[in-house]
């Protein structure tokens, strides 16, 4: 077991976490940004839970479009959101 500092695992952490977001806006400039995305795709694509992007959608952090019954999300607003999380 090795031993680390919160202080360290929090930066490692950060390190991690921002390197995926970078990939994650490379991959989401090659793909058409107006593009709808079910809630299972929406929450694959942001590497969250359903749960967490349920919460985002009622609280109206990141809000969902309903269409015929629907919940659907913008890659736009995806993209937008993962830039102010980033």
């Amino acid at each position: 077991m090795h031993d680390m500092s919160p202080d360290s695992l929090m930066k490692m952490l950060k390190t991690l976490l921002k390197e995926e977001f970078k990939q994650l806006i490379e991959n989401l400039k090659t793909s058409q940004p107006d593009e709808y995305l079910t809630r299972n795709e929406a929450a694959e694509f942001l590497k969250i839970s359903k749960t967490t992007l349920w919460n985002l959608d009622k609280t109206q952090v990141l809000p969902a479009t309903r269409l015929n019954g629907k919940v659907l999300y913008l890659k736009s607003s995806l993209l937008d959101f993962s830039k102010r999380s980033a």
